[in-house]
């Protein structure tokens, strides 16, 4: 009885510790247009960026409930124009068209979640974790 209760406590200990670790800190940004995620118009406002690693996305989501979920195409290293300190969200702009296309975190590299083959803009804007 004694290894059962202890079994399932250290369970419970294991499953706390691996929660608090795996969570992902969200980038937060204020977005003043409306834009697309995986092919979902949002509306302009403040939105939450998290990375779900075992997805493979990051879920985009705002306080009046608008959510998306933008695929992690790959990862491109840091470099000049990506100052590691900063957090960045990156569009890609068609006409009057915004498109969440890369996300940029301190201390990692960039993540790609849309490629944009057409002739475009890249529309910045700064976030904070």
């Amino acid at each position: 009885m004694k290894f059962r209760i202890l079994l399932t406590a250290g369970l419970f200990v294991v499953l706390a510790v691996t929660a608090a670790f795996g969570q992902q800190p969200a980038v937060k940004a204020q977005i003043s247009f409306p834009f697309t995620v995986g092919g979902k118009l949002l509306p302009a406002g403040t939105y939450d960026f998290v990375k779900d690693e075992v997805a493979g996305v990051f879920k985009v989501s705002d306080e009046k409930k608008n959510e998306a979920a933008a695929p992690i195409h790959t990862r491109l290293a840091a470099s000049a124009h990506a100052v590691p300190s900063n957090t960045l969200v990156v569009f890609d702009k068609l006409g009057e068209t915004y498109v969440l296309a890369e996300i940029w975190i301190p201390g990692e590299d960039g993540y790609v979640l849309a490629l944009t083959k057409a002739k475009h803009e890249h529309m910045v804007v700064k976030g904070k974790l």
